[in-house]
């Protein structure tokens, strides 16, 4: 049984190398898509702003908080300010873009913010700004407003290990699904036939081609992972953990996608069931959004998902370098994923290929 598993492994491995699409599929494109969402969200390079302050009150007061905030730019990195002489000019500066917004201090203290919809992320730190100046004079704080910047992690997350991951697990489901699909175009144009004729059985076909493309999805996950971390410098983790986990996730997905597979009648129904119930986990998991941007009632449900479970436990060992123990409960589900759906899916296409 396991001669026969690897030789027919071996033979679609090969026959999958020397289809284009194939290797698109599994390599070529994740490593495409995780390159331009690193570029679309490279943290390395963080926003700044640059916020106007206009003292037009005149008083001792109102130049002091000026004066304050002026000279904490160096402090607080990626938000400048800079000193404006009157409203009039500041507002010219942020209709053109020189600034992103100004906060203008009156003479009882009270505060203004010039802002532009052409610039929503400044106005709403300037707004910011001003609230933090008003509690302090509320308060009767004397400076004004501190900015800190707080770290959340053990690191800052790498948008092209993250993207990296997710584009991976996206076209993961594709390339898994291939083994499904073989299997039902060769019995749609009687290869599947001559193959049995022999001593192979069903199950070493099965297996074996599920066990091809899954090393072709290893090796498609592996070549992003190394070609982000060398172009980009992304902090994926731990070797070992991240190794381990690109694992566990194609056994999770290559489960699923045979699943999926199972109740396919054709080759190309197989290829639109995959199609659908892939942007469908994808959209639940999280793959097309920062972990950060997905929104709250989707944070419970994508743990549900076996690509949300995967990218969940891609990030802990990216941002806290997590080990291999700190992601066991992941790699256990992950695990389960994988066994329970691919041997339902295995016995639905091994009946399915015995009729």
């Amino acid at each position: 049984m396991l001669s026969q598993v690897l030789t027919i492994a071996r033979a679609e491995l090969l026959r999958r190398i020397r289809s284009r699409s194939a290797v698109i599929t599994a390599i070529v494109a994740p490593l495409a898509l995780a390159i331009v969402f690193g570029l679309m969200f490279d943290t390395s390079s963080a926003p700044s702003f640059t916020i106007g302050i206009v003292d037009e009150g005149g008083t001792e007061a109102s130049a002091q908080i000026a004066v304050a905030l002026v000279d904490s730019s160096d402090e607080a990195g990626s938000v400048t300010f800079v000193s404006v002489d009157d409203r009039s000019l500041a507002s010219v500066q942020v209709d053109e873009g020189d600034i992103g917004s100004a906060v203008v201090i009156g003479d009882s203290l009270n505060l203004t913010v010039l802002t532009t919809p052409a610039s929503p992320l400044s106005a709403q730190v300037g707004e910011s700004v001003a609230a933090s100046i008003a509690t302090r004079i509320d308060t009767g704080g004397g400076s004004p407003v501190q900015l800190v910047d707080v770290p959340v992690g053990g690191r800052e997350l790498s948008a092209p290990a993250y993207f990296g991951a997710s584009m991976s697990i996206l076209l993961l489901f594709f390339a898994t699904g291939m083994a499904a699909q073989s299997i039902l175009e060769d019995k749609e144009n009687r290869t599947l036939d001559r193959i049995l004729a022999g001593p192979t059985t069903a199950w070493a076909v099965l297996i074996g081609k599920v066990l091809a493309v899954a090393a072709m999805a290893v090796l498609g996950f592996v070549v992003v992972w190394l070609v982000t971390s060398v172009i980009f410098g992304a902090q994926w983790g731990s070797p070992f953990a991240v190794l381990v986990l690109i694992v566990f996730t194609v056994v999770a997905l290559a489960g699923v996608a045979t699943f999926i597979g199972g109740f396919a009648k054709t080759a190309q129904q197989a290829t639109t069931m995959t199609a659908v119930v892939t942007f469908a986990l994808s959209l639940l998991g999280g793959n097309f959004t920062g972990p950060a941007d997905t929104p709250a009632p989707l944070r419970a449900v994508r743990r549900l998902t076996p690509n949300g479970r995967a990218l969940e436990a891609f990030t802990e060992v990216s941002t806290d370098a997590g080990s291999i123990g700190s992601i066991s409960w992941s790699l256990v589900t992950l695990l389960l994923f994988g066994v329970v759906f691919g041997a339902i899916g295995l016995m639905r296409i091994e009946r399915a290929v015995a009729s």
